[in-house]
Order: C-alpha cells, then sequence, then structure tokens
C-alpha cells in the first residue's frame, strides 16, 4: 500500500486547515475522523477553506480510523483526552517508521504520545504547539482568519531522527503557507501558548465570552491577565522561562484582532462535549502543588468548566 504524506488524526478545525493547506501544495493527505460526515463532505465538494484571502478548495483524502492509511508524519490534533483511543485506533495500520506529532493544546502532549507508543525507538515522537485560530463551519467547512504562527522540535533534543523529521515537517509547512519555526528545545513556545490558553479559553467558555468581549469587559480582560501571571509563576519555577510580557501582549491582541473567534473549549461547553481544561489549568494545578505555589484562580475556573461539563447530565436526573 502506498504511503500517504501526512495523516491528520482528528480532522477538527484546525486539523483541516493544515491539511487543507498542505493536500492544497501537493501533499498526499488523509483526513481521520471518528464520524463519516467530513469525509463524505470532502468526496463530495473538497474541503473549504475560508480565510483571508478568501476560499480555497483542496482535495485530500478522508476517512474513519478503520480505513486509515500508512502516512510518513502523523499530525494529532485530537483533544487530549481522546489521543489514547483515536492513536491506538490507526497504530496497527501505521507504518513501521511514522513519525508521530503533536501540535495539540495543552501540556505534556508530546510525553503523551511518547507513552502510548509504549516509547517504541521505530515510532519517533515530534512536539510544538500552534496558534492557527480555527471555527468549524459544517463537514468539510471551515473558517479561519488572521496572523498565526507554529513551532516545531524533536521530543528528545540529541535524537538525530527526531530532529531531521522535525526540520523536514517544518518545511513542508512552510511551503503550505503555514507559519511555522523549528526550535531544538520547542518546551517554551508550547508553554508560551498555554500561558495563553489558560488564562483565556476557560473564562471564555464560562461567559459564553469570544476575546473580543473578554477584552471589551475591564473586569474579565483583568481575571485573564491574572490568570497568566498564576501560570507563569509555575512555568518559571519549572525552570521555563516563559516571557511574561509576550503572553500578556498576546490576551491583547487576541482581544483586540480575533475578537470573534471561538476557542474550541467554547465550542464544547456549547456542544456539551468534555474539554481540555485537565489538560490546561489541571495541569497547571498539578505542577503548582509539586512546586508549593498557589494558584486560586487556576483552581476556580477548573472547578467552574468541570462543573459545566457535568451540569447537562446532571439535570437530566432532576425528578419530574
Amino acid at each position: 500500500m502506498d504511503e500517504n504524506d501526512v495523516m491528520i488524526l482528528g480532522a477538527g478545525a484546525v486539523g483541516c486547515v493544515v491539511g487543507g493547506h498542505l493536500a492544497g501544495q501537493g501533499h498526499r493527505v488523509q483526513l481521520i475522523n471518528r464520524t463519516p460526515d467530513t469525509g463524505q463532505a470532502v468526496a463530495s465538494m473538497g474541503l473549504r477553506i475560508e480565510g483571508d484571502e478568501g476560499i480555497q478548495i483542496s482535495h485530500p483524502d478522508a476517512a474513519t480510523p478503520e480505513h486509515a492509511k500508512p502516512a510518513r508524519f502523523i499530525l494529532c490534533f485530537t483533544k487530549t483526552h481522546q489521543t489514547a483511543e483515536a492513536v491506538r485506533t490507526v497504530l496497527p495500520r501505521l507504518a513501521k517508521d511514522s513519525i508521530f506529532v503533536s501540535m495539540q493544546n495543552g501540556l505534556g502532549n508530546g510525553q503523551l504520545l511518547h507513552k502510548i507508543t509504549n516509547g517504541d525507538p521505530i515510532h519517533n515522537v515530534i512536539h510544538g504547539v500552534t496558534l492557527i485560530p480555527a471555527t468549524v463551519l459544517g463537514p468539510g467547512h471551515v473558517r479561519s482568519h488572521g496572523t498565526h504562527k507554529s513551532w516545531l522540535g524533536p521530543l528528545e533534543i540529541d535524537n538525530p531522527r527526531q530532529i531531521a523529521a522535525a526540520q523536514e515537517l517544518t518545511q513542508m509547512l512552510v511551503g503550505a503557507g503555514l507559519d511555522t519555526e523549528y526550535h531544538l528545545d520547542v518546551h517554551l513556545p508550547i508553554w508560551q501558548k498555554a500561558c495563553f490558553n489558560v488564562a483565556m479559553n476557560g473564562l471564555s467558555a464560562l461567559a459564553d465570552a469570544p476575546p473580543g468581549l473578554i477584552g471589551d469587559s475591564p473586569a474579565l480582560k483583568a481575571e485573564a491577565h491574572y490568570l497568566a501571571d498564576e501560570t507563569i509563576a509555575v512555568a518559571h519555577g519549572l525552570g521555563i522561562m516563559v516571557n511574561g510580557d509576550q503572553v500578556h501582549q498576546m490576551i491583547s491582541f487576541a482581544c483586540a484582532e480575533h475578537r470573534y473567534h471561538q476557542p474550541s473549549m467554547l465550542q464544547d461547553i456549547r456542544a456539551q462535549r468534555q474539554t481540555e481544561i485537565s489538560s490546561l489549568n489541571g495541569y497547571i494545578i498539578e505542577q503548582a502543588e509539586t512546586l508549593g505555589l498557589e494558584v486560586p484562580r487556576n483552581r476556580l475556573v477548573c472547578a467552574l468548566v468541570m462543573a459545566r461539563e457535568a451540569a447537562p447530565a446532571f439535570w437530566k436526573t432532576q425528578p419530574e
């Protein structure tokens, strides 16, 4: 069986943007989603991406996991809590030397991929992070507006194969028009974005507020900056020297330039799905405990988002 260049595992909003751009440059791409809706839409109409320069239509393959084909790069865009099941579903169908790639939200995703594949040296792992803003408009139809950047690097900084793979994929993404940087040690960019997501995503989900509304509310925007400060302190305690000024600038930029963007956590709460709160604010709480730091705002946001997740099922138990 011929090997694809890229498998997008978890072809949601961001996965479709990345896969669509790569397919548009002639790379062999397969989008994998749990439900057949994406595959059916892409087969009939192509993958539609609404961007700043208009609508781009590409024609990647799209399928459910049981029809996955071998690929050199397996780009994981699932939610963290879905990663293990998604990878194990496609693992028997992969090439022996596939490279797993995490560009997911949250912290610890590269290490999780390494654990899921049992640390098998055949299946190497590279990781990174992306700031691509994207929203699903319908099956095979996504929107992405505004500037963005991504970062990639090896999970093990002394692993030549991982280094070469990260450099190769970076070049592919740049060639597809996706602004991407290679870093030997990519932990800093990953944490830089995580500090931003920890500050913004939970508030957005709880208040049903896109960045513009958070920015328009002085009290809510102040809370975002307080959440960022708690998270930056944890990063520094772990020896990861996140630039605090840049994190706060990212918050202000998002409020001004991505006013109506719907963060994935807001989309999940609206759709009554499980969120990534455990790999964001929850992860910060765990690390803060090991450092002896107090993160009260992260604790409150985490508890509230978890309660919002549980609320629909709870209300169904109400007696008549």
